[in-house]
């Protein structure tokens, strides 16, 4: 959702006619390995080959090229801001950072037990082990903060709360004009669109609660889901989540730029891979 309202800025231009229908840049270039081989979703942050940082041996002149050239043919060029968006980037910021040291990043987090819901369509993965996935890829993004130049992290749930304050963050963080401010439209953006692409589906997280609560069905499986909010709650209101009470947000206790005040960045690159 987030890298659809980036790409529709006329100033950026996203990955598109990839081999798959998602566009991530992991599944367009052979430079590192994909999903396919070692970072499946609700899997990869326990995998040591998923997690790649700017001592890998495939930081090379000769990689960067193939990598860009690889991404290029994907991407319009002309444009000034060059998006990617792979899940497992969450992990390889400070590889990607070494591949190009103009980058900058954007993470979006989200609400675990939604997170954990929504991945098990995709697997047989149990939900303590997804919830454990959650915690270890997001502990691994935080120590990597000191060492990304340029990052700006939102939760899923402030864009879908407030989504012009949140996109004009972002949009602020790269260096571009928000399209939306002021109700002033930028050239290439449709106006009679444009204020009902920033309509988002509301509820949806609450739902997924709704769902964690329904699966309490038996002595068994109520047991089961109650450990899992105590096991958790404790290391992911580190994030500003709750397990105990999904619906409350709080300021996260870790130095998240974008969450919580840093000092001021340098001016946005020419290219960004996030």
């Amino acid at each position: 959702m987030l890298y659809r309202y980036l790409a529709e800025h006329p100033a950026v231009s996203a990955l598109t006619g990839g081999v798959r229908a998602t566009n991530e840049g992991q599944h367009n270039q052979t430079v590192y390995p994909a999903d396919d081989d070692h970072s499946k979703g609700g899997r990869f942050a326990f995998n040591p080959q998923a997690r790649m940082l700017e001592d890998s041996p495939l930081v090379s002149d000769e990689n960067r090229a193939k990598l860009f050239a690889e991404w290029s043919r994907l991407w319009d060029t002309s444009k000034p801001v060059l998006l990617e968006k792979s899940p497992p980037n969450l992990i390889r910021m400070r590889f990607l950072q070494a591949m190009f040291p103009a980058s900058s990043f954007v993470v979006i987090l989200r609400h675990p037990i939604a997170v954990t819901l929504a991945t098990q369509k995709w697997g047989a993965i149990r939900p303590y082990r997804l919830l454990q996935h959650w915690l270890r890829a997001h502990e691994l993004m935080a120590a990597d903060v000191p060492h990304v130049r340029r990052l700006h992290v939102i939760r899923y749930e402030d864009l879908v709360a407030d989504p012009d304050a949140v996109l004009g963050g972002v949009f602020g963080f790269l260096g571009l004009d928000d399209p939306a401010a002021g109700r002033e439209r930028a050239e290439g953006v449709n106006p009679d669109n444009f204020e009902a692409d920033r309509t988002l589906r509301v509820g949806v997280n609450d739902r997924y609660f709704d769902l964690w609560s329904e699966r309490r069905t038996g002595l068994v499986r109520r047991a089961y889901y109650d450990a899992c909010k105590l096991r958790f709650e404790r290391p992911v209101r580190r994030f500003g989540y709750s397990m105990l009470v999904p619906s409350r947000l709080t300021a996260p206790s870790l130095p998240l730029p974008g969450l919580t005040p840093v000092a001021p960045q340098a001016p946005a690159p020419a290219v960004h891979v996030g």
